[in-house]
């Protein structure tokens, strides 16, 4: 007979059971400031006490929350349980990549903000398409980042939790860390866009203690996953990226980094286009790979086979069947290349209608329709960024 959950963790259940729509694209942490914020509800209603909302809060708490409670959800229910370790990725145009790309994705951002956790990366990830990179890269070294945006002028921002360890990522590309110091590495340009105590009671967001480790210079922190609580709240749909978007208004920054030649832009955009236009043709070249197989159940169906009952046979490999395809591939290639230039003159004439007729935008009206349509007016106007 299962054991009986105490009243706590029943109504947590309950709660992760009602909103695992809202709770399934969170990584952990995210998810259990979420959940936090339907059981302060609940506290108000007299459904659990203030013992145990002060047990959830605790790290014993969070603890079982994630080690024992979700592990039971999804053996019980078959949900899954929200991704618990963070790892090192880069968004890049939409694009997620792993942190090892970082080199690659370099080059060709125009902006860059670095963020403590893989969670608030991927909230940030609309930003991609604006001409920022979003690194989320815990656990990677910085020393690589910092060498080459030493040279660089393009803008890059640090975004952290309101603690000690998450103000030390920002100095690290600020003032250096004491083992690279030798190296001179620092940035004089570099941006602060973290969660600072200000905002924090200004948003009246959740706050854990601090690690013992850090007690001497703060009692609380408050990470970025608390903004998590706004989308209960207010019904914000993404905070962190609201929240980003008004401290980046208040500290002057545009929502999109340095402009770039007109040319450039349209034609990694046009390029995007013509792929698109070719995404049915992927599709049926996709078709080719099933080939083999049909080919091998015909030849299979014309062989003469032994009639009579046996356990298990084993039939030696044909490895010494010559299939050589170099000349047919090189066929099809030749083939693919003709036909594509058959349809040039066509694509080139839409593609070429398609820049004439273009909208472009000036960094004032850009600005104003993306902050119109990310962020959110009421954390604008509490932050002051509005």
């Amino acid at each position: 007979m299962p054991k009986k959950r105490s009243n706590l963790w029943a109504n947590v259940e309950e709660i992760i059971l009602q909103h695992y729509d809202e709770l399934k694209n969170r990584r952990i942490r995210g998810s259990y400031y979420i959940v936090r914020e339907y059981l302060t509800q609940r506290l108000k209603e007299g459904r659990i006490t203030e013992q145990e909302y002060n047990h959830y809060l605790s790290a014993q708490g969070y603890a079982t929350y994630r080690d024992d409670l979700w592990p039971s959800i999804e053996k019980q229910y078959g949900l899954e349980r929200p991704e618990a370790k963070p790892i090192g990725i880069i968004y890049d145009r939409g694009d997620e990549r792993p942190i090892s790309e970082f080199e690659r994705v370099y080059y060709r951002a125009r902006g860059f903000i670095f963020v403590e956790k893989a969670d608030e990366a991927e909230d940030l990830r609309e930003l991609s398409h604006h001409g920022w990179a979003i690194v989320a890269g815990q656990s990677f070294s910085t020393r690589l980042m910092r060498q080459l945006f030493k040279l660089d002028g393009r803008p890059v921002l640090a975004l952290h939790d309101c603690d000690t360890a998450g103000e030390w990522i920002y100095r690290v590309f600020d003032v250096g860390s004491r083992r690279t110091n030798h190296l001179q590495l620092w940035l004089e340009d570099v941006i602060d866009l973290g969660l600072h105590e200000d905002d924090a009671s200004l948003l009246a967001l959740p706050s854990q203690p601090e690690a013992g480790k850090f007690r001497k210079s703060r009692n609380e922190r408050v990470e970025l996953s608390a903004l998590s609580v706004l989308k209960v709240r207010w019904g914000i749909e993404n905070p962190v990226l609201a929240y980003t978007i008004a401290k980046m208004r208040k500290l002057g920054i545009r929502v999109t980094p340095t402009p770039e030649e007109a040319r450039n832009l349209l034609k990694d955009i046009v390029e995007e286009r013509i792929k698109e236009a070719f995404e049915e043709l992927s599709d049926k070249l996709w078709e080719l790979f099933t080939v083999p197989s049909i080919a091998a159940s015909k030849f299979a169906d014309e062989l003469s086979y032994l009639n009579f009952e046996v356990v298990d046979v084993k039939v030696p490999p044909m490895a010494d069947i010559s299939l050589d395809f170099d000349e047919q591939i090189k066929k099809l290639k030749e083939i693919l290349e003709k036909e594509f230039e058959k349809i040039k003159p066509e694509l080139i004439e839409k593609a070429q209608k398609a820049i004439d007729e273009a909208e472009l935008l000036d960094e004032d009206e850009y600005e104003r329709r993306i902050v119109s349509r990310l962020s959110d007016s009421r954390i604008l106007s509490i932050l002051g960024g509005g």
